[in-house]
């Protein structure tokens, strides 16, 4: 199964665990595979650095560990697809990942993807639903 993962359930679960935590569980215990394209990288990067040194830990080495581990354990596609279809513009790179890549969910915590609830059979679930389905 493919996924694609909005950066704010990365953020949340890195840095506030919860359900956020529980979908990176599942990515490490290889439930699923994590589907990602070099722009959706780069804002993980961006956002993880900004807040590691927010939080002060920016001494840590989280940031090139995690994007280490994302490297070696998902799978960076260049999109093929082009489409805009979310009220921010910014968020249809996560759709767009999740066509190309042909993921069957998009996790998100972004209102902006998720009032959208599917894109072309692709399912734009919470972490909390999707970790229920999950369970199932």
């Amino acid at each position: 199964m493919r996924i694609v993962v909005d950066t704010n359930v990365i953020i949340s679960g890195i840095f506030f665990g919860g359900v956020p935590r529980k979908v990176l569980q599942l990515w490490r215990e290889n439930a699923f595979k994590l589907i990602c394209s070099p722009e959706i990288l780069e804002e993980y990067e961006d956002v993880l650095k900004r807040l590691e040194k927010k939080t002060g830990r920016s001494e840590s080495n989280l940031v090139p560990q995690f994007m280490k581990l994302l490297l070696r354990d998902s799978t960076i596609i260049q999109p093929s697809h082009k489409r805009q279809l979310s009220r921010d513009q910014d968020d249809d790179k996560f759709i767009n990942c999740a066509l190309s890549g042909k993921a069957l969910y998009i996790v998100s915590g972004d209102n902006d993807l998720l009032v959208l609830n599917e894109v072309e059979g692709i399912k734009i679930l919470t972490a909390k639903d999707f970790v229920e389905k999950m369970s199932i």
